[in-house]
């Protein structure tokens, strides 16, 4: 019988123990899932100026403590920092660098940033993705344009240059030829 008794606390300890790990568990999948990150973009694009800059500030700090870099909490971080780079009103807006984060992010141990996400925030991150590559193609085709211009107004500049040179040539001939005339009619004159 105490046998008994023995066995059957070992199997409520162990079930309590099961019971409590199992709630640890949900708590800490619920933690992190608790916002997703297009959630944050959304409350990103809310703010103002100085929020936005407490928010950048914020993450930077976040980044700084000393935590794991292969943890959860350190992707976390940095994929709001890479949607802070990516929201045109942040004072740290700055496509490039979002593009080379979000390349990190990808690269960094097999897609471990982003293996443990939502498939909808999976989905924001691609989106995303697609954006900074479409804003990085009309950025690089507008500077092709800009150059172009440039070039194109540098070969005008030229010409127009050139035709003064010649204004100027065809005039100082003008000034010798009525000088010579002049002083054809002084010699007359005389």
């Amino acid at each position: 019988m105490a046998d008994l008794q023995r066995f059957s606390s070992a199997i409520i300890v162990l079930s309590i123990v099961l019971l409590l790990l199992s709630g640890c568990q949900l708590i800490t999948k619920n933690d992190s899932s608790s916002t997703s990150y297009g959630e944050y973009y959304l409350m990103l694009q809310q703010l103002n100026q100085q929020q936005l800059t407490d928010e950048v500030n914020k993450q930077q700090k976040a980044l700084e403590k000393p935590t794991k870099k292969n943890s959860q909490m350190y992707y976390d971080t940095q994929i709001k920092r890479l949607l802070l780079y990516s929201l045109s009103t942040s004072p740290i807006y700055n496509v490039f660098n979002a593009k080379i984060l979000l390349n990190k992010l990808k690269s960094e141990d097999n897609n471990a940033a982003l293996a443990n996400i939502s498939p909808s925030d999976q989905a924001f991150i691609s989106l995303l993705r697609d954006r900074l590559n479409q804003c990085l193609l009309m950025r690089s085709r507008l500077l092709a344009q800009q150059q172009e211009l440039q070039q194109a107004q540098r070969q005008q500049a030229i010409k127009q240059q050139q035709t003064l040179i010649e204004q100027v040539k065809l005039l100082e001939q003008t000034i010798k030829q009525l000088k010579n005339i002049e002083q054809t009619i002084d010699k007359r004159d005389q």
